[in-house]
């Protein structure tokens, strides 16, 4: 990795920020401390335009140039992951790496203010591992006040090594539909099927048929995840059900795609419940589109890449999302993926998920890179 030394000089300040939000991990909308943390830290730096009445804890960091325009918007998440059902988070995810990136870019910025040609707006977006802030902040006016013209975001990756960055035209990242679906029939005696309508074997058919959708759904070159994750029903050997609960996932690189099989998969269902004597309600429970990078911005991307990362992969894709997509489908900008494998891999969300401080430097140098670009 190729790191100026301004950036060098911000490594101890990144480890103290690094290992503050490590160690003081919150949920999504209850991070408070986090919230606190930043907005003290810009402040030390200098800067006044600070919203922290757009959406919850979050928070946008506004500094002017010379002209109100080019706009560029840098976004990081706030928010852990809840690990299990006590509540308990983990930053398994990387967020505290994003938040540290962002500081250190407004530490940069701020002192070279005199040269700023254009604005930078650092968002900080609370509960992307939840039901997402991306789209509240934009209905509540992030993108506005100066209109952002492009937008930047960095996710750290454990499914690239460290020091590569994967940067790809197009899609990057896929949609997310999670579901449930809510099955009603006529409960009673498990003596007596015939007098009832199984709420259970509608819920088999009703696995079978949509993992069958996953594979006729879309054409060969495209990929789709589509299936049935939880079932809920019953209590006790003798009694069919009144109801049956199911959970599932959809997920698509494809937009439109996306579009056409949440609506079949509604008919679906409905359909084979009527037909087996019952009735079927589907609900999609959140969604996030697939995160899309224009063009110019990916190239632009991989250009200051090349000058400082070890390598380039340019066709990474993942089937995890992320609802940075709301803002792509606004503006142009780009999604940034920073690998942070080290020698032992462990996946995002694990419990042993960790990240060291080069990637830091690098997302740092990236995104400086590209202020430097656009507004130095």
């Amino acid at each position: 990795m190729k790191i100026e030394d301004d950036i060098k000089k911000l490594e101890k300040q990144m480890k103290k920020d690094k290992d503050y939000l490590w160690n003081n991990p919150e949920a999504g909308l209850k991070e408070f401390k986090t919230s606190t943390y930043i907005k003290n830290r810009l402040k030390e730096m200098g800067y006044t335009d600070i919203n922290d009445n757009i959406y919850e804890t979050g928070i946008i960091a506004t500094i002017k140039g010379k002209e109100e325009r080019p706009c560029i918007l840098f976004r990081s998440d706030m928010d852990a992951v809840i690990m299990d059902s006590t509540g308990r988070t983990k930053h398994a995810c990387g967020h505290n790496v994003h938040m540290t990136i962002l500081l250190s870019l407004a530490k940069l910025i701020i002192d070279n203010k005199d040269k700023l040609k254009g604005t930078v707006k650092l968002l900080f977006e609370p509960d992307e591992e939840g039901s997402g802030g991306a789209y509240p902040m934009i209905k509540n006016g992030a993108l506005e006040n100066p209109k952002v013209d492009k937008a930047f975001a960095i996710h750290v990756w454990s499914e690239l090594k460290e020091g590569t960055v994967g940067i790809k035209e197009g899609t990057i990242m896929a949609s997310t539909d999670p579901f449930e679906i809510i099955i009603t029939g006529k409960g009673g005696h498990a003596a007596l099927p015939e007098k009832c309508v199984d709420t259970i074997y509608i819920a088999n058919v009703i696995g079978k048929e949509v993992k069958e959708m996953a594979n006729i759904a879309a054409k060969n070159d495209e990929k789709i995840i589509l299936g049935i994750t939880a079932i809920h029903s019953g209590e006790t050997n003798n009694v069919i059900p009144n109801k049956a609960y199911l959970k599932g996932i959809f997920r698509t690189f494809n937009n439109s795609l996306r579009e056409k099989v949440r609506e079949e998969l509604k008919k679906k269902i409905k359909e084979i419940a009527r037909n087996l004597g019952g009735n079927a309600e589907l609900n999609f429970t959140g969604n996030y589109p697939a995160t899309v990078n224009s063009k110019e911005e990916a190239q632009e991307v991989r250009k200051i890449a090349l000058g400082v990362a070890d390598n380039i992969d340019e066709d990474y894709q993942t089937m995890s999302s992320e609802d940075f997509s709301y803002f792509l489908e606004k503006v142009p900008g780009a999604m940034i993926l920073i690998g942070c494998q080290g020698e032992e891999y462990y996946p995002q969300h694990s419990e042993n998920f960790n990240c060291g401080i080069n990637p830091s430097l690098l997302g740092t140098q990236i995104f400086y890179d590209l202020v430097k670009k656009y507004l130095l």
